[in-house]
Order: C-alpha cells, then structure tokens, then sequence
C-alpha cells in the first residue's frame, strides 16, 4: 500500500512538471485559468480570448526560425495531445482535442501557435492522408 502511495506522489510530480515545462496548452480555458497557471511555464505565450472569456490561440513569437521550431518541439512534446506532423509548417494533435500548432515566418522573427479547430472527422482523416 505505501508502495502505491510512493508511486502515485512520483507519477503526479512527473505529469506536473511536464505540463509546466513544456507549454500548459492554454487553448479552451478560461481566462482565470490561464492568469492563473501562465507563470508556471517555460514559455511565455500571448493569450488571444473569445466573447466568452476562453482562450482560443497561444502565440509565441521567436526571433528566427530556429527558435520557433524549438518552441512547437516543446510544444508537442507532450504526448496527450497526439501531436502529428502533416507538413513542415503544421502538427495536428488527435481528433479529440483538436488542436492546430503552426509556425509562420515573419519579416523581423516568426511566430507559432497553437488553436483550436472544428474538423469534422471526414476533414480530419484527409489531412493525415499523405
């Protein structure tokens, strides 16, 4: 039973620290929540919110492209999302969470984000499609 206990206590500091250190996926919570948990990690995103108060994009922007792809490999490193990678530009997360990360070449640096979608499943499968 203490062996239980240990574990658990072990495995709830591992999954705390990853979300923090690697991007809290702001998208589809409350703005409360983000000021709230926005300090907690690694990366400082720009919040975009809708009429209701939930945040609809992270943006964070890099000086070169090098540091964007940096930022989404953090970004997608975490694994409950299902990040997959369509194209050079673009990662989708599973069906389920419904997730866009992308990075944008800018005149002075570049930008990723990360926003939610609303793919049906048929739009869905053929964007996986290679």
């Amino acid at each position: 039973m203490k062996l239980k206990k240990v574990l658990f206590f072990f495995n709830t500091c591992f999954l705390a620290f990853s979300i923090a250190g690697y991007g809290q996926q702001f998208v589809g919570k409350t703005e409360t929540w983000c000021k709230q948990n926005v300090s907690k990690g690694k990366l400082q995103p720009q919040l975009l919110y809708n009429e209701q108060k939930i945040c609809i994009r992270e943006i964070y922007l890099g000086k070169e492209m090098a540091e964007c792809e940096k930022i989404v490999k953090q970004i997608t490193q975490d694994t409950t999302y299902g990040w997959i990678r369509i194209n050079e530009n673009q990662w989708v997360s599973n069906f389920t969470n419904q997730l866009l990360a992308e990075i944008h070449e800018l005149n002075k640096g570049c930008r990723t984000q990360v926003l939610r979608t609303e793919w049906t499943k048929e739009l869905y499968e053929l964007l996986l499609q290679k």
